[in-house]
């Protein structure tokens, strides 16, 4: 007869940037006083990515243990496989020591990979890659978006590595990356329960405006100049943020419209990035919310009752009991 054993929740506190996830993350975390963090945002795995990251201070760090930040170079890929893998045993060994796991971030194929379980796909294939490694990332992405346009607008115009990938397996599969996905998914990991915090727009502009704003006063520019420097062939240098301010260092005029002189106009252009990237987080949450059968969304600042509330039913209760096998 195999023991009983106990199913320990994990919660995930995830949602839009902008949004105050780690904030408020962090502030639960401490007055719970047992729990420790794990890191779910692609980009805060790279070392040297701090200040366009929003990246938790150490000071932040030191009084909560945090959990796969700072671990890979820039320069070498993590993957939502690799991201899994690491999550998993990151959480037996928190709760091998008596403590209580909490996932904090918004990585939609992360989050999608640990909630589902990650889908078989091709390895990768040298010779094809380097037929597509001169292909413009926009032709690459029109390309995709006639085979596949939800990994198409999943992906972005700009990811240049995400889309040959997504091609690559089209090609050695014979299906696209959407048919995988959906018939890999089965029902969610019961022990993770998803919330999705968000603001009403109007706030959350100003937040990224101010964010934005703090970015460059913080030396994101002087950031950017060294991580180009270091890291040349980092693709997170192609993420929001990152990707406006090597236009700007490079002189490149947005296509289709005027901005504004000197660092006012790469503001503008960090904050109209990261509103796009807002509303495609909005619509992946918005799909996982139907899938995943213990998820609950939440508007700051009105909803923090309830979101204190169903933090504390995961992390207060004792765990509940798995049924005896023989």
């Amino acid at each position: 007869m195999v023991p009983k054993k106990a199913i320990i929740p994990v919660g995930i506190i995830t949602g839009p940037t902008a949004t105050g996830k780690t904030a408020l993350a962090i502030e639960l975390a401490l007055e719970h006083g047992n729990i420790e963090i794990i890191n779910a945002d692609s980009l805060l795995v790279y070392r040297d990515f701090n200040l366009g990251t929003a990246k938790p201070s150490l000071a932040e760090r030191k009084n909560i243990p945090h959990h796969l930040i700072d671990i890979q170079d820039p320069e070498t890929p993590f993957t939502a496989g690799d991201f899994v893998r690491a999550a998993k045993n990151a959480i037996e060994d928190i709760h091998a020591r008596g403590k209580r796991a909490l996932i904090v971030g918004g990585t939609g194929f992360y989050l999608k990979g640990l909630l589902f379980g990650i889908w078989s796909a091709p390895t990768a294939d040298e010779s094809f890659r380097k037929t597509l490694a001169a292909v413009s990332s926009t032709d690459l992405y029109n390309k995709l978006f006639h085979l596949d346009s939800k990994s198409a607008e999943r992906i972005g115009p700009q990811d240049h590595y995400r889309l040959v990938r997504a091609l690559e397996i089209i090609q050695f599969s014979g299906k696209t990356p959407t048919q995988l996905e959906e018939a890999s998914e089965k029902n969610a990991d019961p022990r993770f329960h998803l919330w999705i915090l968000d603001r009403n727009s109007e706030e959350l502009s100003q937040r990224i405006k101010l964010r934005s704003e703090k970015m460059l006063n913080q030396g994101l520019i002087m950031e950017v100049k060294q991580l180009m420097r270091q890291y040349p062939q980092a693709r997170a240098l192609d993420s929001v943020g990152y990707f406006q301010v090597k236009q700007y260092l490079s002189g490149v005029e947005p296509e289709g419209r005027q901005v504004r002189a000197g660092e006012l106009g790469l503001v503008d252009e960090i904050e109209l990035a990261t509103r796009q990237l807002v509303k495609k987080q909005r619509t992946w949450f918005k799909n996982q919310s139907k899938q995943v059968k213990q998820s609950q969304l939440f508007i700051l600042d009105k909803d923090l009752p309830f979101i204190r509330e169903a933090f504390h039913n995961i992390y207060q209760k004792t765990p509940a009991i798995e049924g005896v096998h023989t």
